[in-house]
């Protein structure tokens, strides 16, 4: 089970990287044909609005994956690995649309402070990555690593 969610959580991650280049191509392409007024009643309104689902949905998202996968260590294998895979895939997807979005907006507004926006997602992605050891962690099938004090005893023990 361990390797199927693995191997789910590592396309998604990997897919990621993909819909960054699509959206670098498609800004880079629609900036040709289309500007945005960043000074604008309509420009600074959705400047306001990204900015807010950004630091709303992105700092949520990892607080809301981490309490929802506590809670499903509980359930059975073939249920666990379903949910946990639906929580892995909105993940993603919340961070990439953000990502997404803000890389359309740098292009499309000219303005910085999208590509910062983006290089937030981004760094928020690379918490996101996955390992066999988070893996395990989040579905509670980790071994537990004997602590400091046990590894003294059993060396004050020889």
């Amino acid at each position: 089970m361990i390797e199927r969610v693995l191997r789910f959580s590592q396309r998604g991650y990997y897919l990621s990287f993909l819909l960054v280049i699509v959206a670098v191509l498609v800004g880079y392409f629609s900036s040709w044909f289309i500007h945005l007024d960043k000074n604008s009643e309509s420009g600074i309104a959705l400047q306001s609005l990204v900015y807010l689902l950004m630091l709303g949905s992105l700092p949520g998202i990892l607080w809301w994956f981490h309490r929802t996968a506590k809670g499903i260590r509980g359930y059975q294998e073939d249920e666990k690995e379903r949910r946990y895979n639906r929580l892995v895939a909105l993940r993603f997807f919340v961070v990439d649309f953000n990502m997404a979005l803000n890389i359309l907006l740098f292009f499309l507004f000219a303005d910085k402070s999208f590509f910062m926006c983006a290089a937030i997602a981004a760094i928020v992605l690379l918490f996101c990555r996955p390992n066999q050891q988070n893996i395990e962690t989040d579905l509670g099938i980790a071994v537990a690593e004997p602590d400091d004090e046990e590894v003294l005893n059993d060396t004050n023990d020889r």
